[in-house]
């Protein structure tokens, strides 16, 4: 899903569908291994070993299977006409606002598993947390909307990029060499008299 953001004053958004296969893959860290465990316990009892499967597997994917697809419906992203908003939660509702004015830098991020499904987080940060922990993060983007929202976010920041920064510094170069020109000149005249 595309969205063109230059063009609205205030704009939602919502992570990848790509959520959903993710956080099942980040599952499997989990499940793999518990369920190894589960099997290694039959050598034991048979008993044992079904009720570790039971309580190491069955319960938490029966959970996971509810969590998952509540937890993507409720992530909402918006950037509003004076700040970035995030909100998502299932059971805890997490709901975050950020002035533009408070932006200190905005980073696109993306892991190994993000690049296999073509996602991306858009981290912001603000003076109050520093470098260390982003402020707000939009998660999960598709890479091209990510790498748009930041833009985006960029410029209701105020935070040039290099080559519009450079832009600038020659304009103020070249408006500084007039000036001087126009004292030398004037400095001539009035000497001259």
């Amino acid at each position: 899903m595309s969205v063109d953001i230059m063009v609205k004053s205030s704009v939602e958004f919502r992570p990848s569908p790509s959520l959903v296969r993710m956080y099942w893959m980040y599952s499997l860290w989990y499940f793999i291994p518990a369920a190894l465990c589960s099997g290694l316990l039959a050598l034991i009892s048979v008993w044992a070993s079904l009720t570790a499967f039971a309580v190491l597997v069955v319960i938490p994917a029966a959970l996971l299977t509810y969590w998952i697809p509540r937890f993507y419906r409720s992530i909402t992203f918006k950037l509003e006409g004076d700040h970035a908003y995030a909100k998502y939660g299932v059971w805890w509702v997490k709901e975050k606002r950020v002035p533009y004015n408070l932006v200190s830098e905005v980073r696109l991020r993306q892991g190994p598993l993000q690049r296999l499904y073509g996602l991306a987080c858009v981290d912001v940060f603000t003076p109050a947390t520093g470098v260390q922990k982003p402020e707000l993060t939009f998660f999960q983007l598709n890479a091209d909307e990510a790498s748009q929202v930041a833009s985006e976010l960029r410029a209701r920041a105020g935070i040039l990029t290099s080559r519009e920064r450079r832009v600038i510094e020659e304009e103020i170069l070249a408006e500084l060499k007039a000036i001087k020109k126009l004292l030398e000149l004037m400095s001539r005249q009035s000497g001259s008299k």
